[in-house]
């Protein structure tokens, strides 16, 4: 009985959270309120405030609930149990590219996140944006750092500098995809940027401009 009364919970707040992005991304964060998600999904405000206090809780929910595969991905790159970090790093961003191309719902959750307004919760979600960009600097750094052991970056190369150019480099990507669909296409520019920088970094022979993503680390590599 608990256990189902858990799992009951459970599907509570992820409706509550699939209806918090429909509604953020329909009507932007400021002019969604919590009375609105709940009767987005079904539920009366008093569930929606028995799992959240305020609004910024939703949205930090909403946003960690993506976020979190994401970063269990990339930082499996660094495993020093494996010899590949540059294929690993290579194929991590290249299906997360994939996902974003084909799954509505992550699509939207980065379009709310590049919006910008002046409500608090939009400030709030601006920090997540910022710890997150300095999270995922730190483990590309770690990456190219693990490949710089292996001999596999070119000679000179800063692992700090490289992984500044593959954070802006993606960022612009999906900003211009998003802002310019018919322009810019997520799987085919983001491959494209991935694999020019990679070019010009990494030792020729470690990776094969254009392939496919390679098989991703499991926890066993971690």
């Amino acid at each position: 009985m608990a256990r189902k009364t858990k799992e009951a919970a459970q599907a509570t707040r992820e409706g509550i959270l699939d209806a918090a992005q429909t509604c953020f991304h329909e009507f932007g964060v400021a002019n969604t309120s919590l009375a609105m998600i709940g009767e987005r999904a079904g539920y009366t405000r008093g569930a929606v405030y028995w799992h959240f206090k305020n609004k910024t809780e939703v949205l930090t929910a909403m946003i960690e609930r993506e976020r979190v595969p994401f970063i269990e991905r990339l930082r499996r790159t660094t495993s020093s149990r494996r010899n590949t970090p540059v294929l690993d790093l290579r194929s991590a961003l290249l299906v997360s590219f994939q996902e974003l191309a084909t799954d509505e719902r992550l699509r939207n959750m980065m379009e709310i996140m590049l919006r910008n307004d002046l409500s608090v919760e939009s400030q709030a979600m601006q920090q997540l944006q910022l710890d997150a960009s300095r999270e995922e600097l730190s483990i590309f750094a770690a990456a190219f750092q693990r490949a710089n052991s292996l001999g596999q970056l070119r000679p000179g190369v800063d692992v700090d500098t490289v992984a500044r150019i593959v954070s802006t480099s993606l960022t612009g990507v999906l900003y211009s995809a998003m802002l310019e669909p018919q322009l810019f296409e997520l799987q085919r520019d983001g491959m494209q940027t991935l694999d020019a920088i990679f070019s010009a970094f990494v030792q020729p022979g470690v990776f094969t401009p254009g392939a496919p993503p390679d098989a991703l680390p499991t926890d066993d590599d971690a």
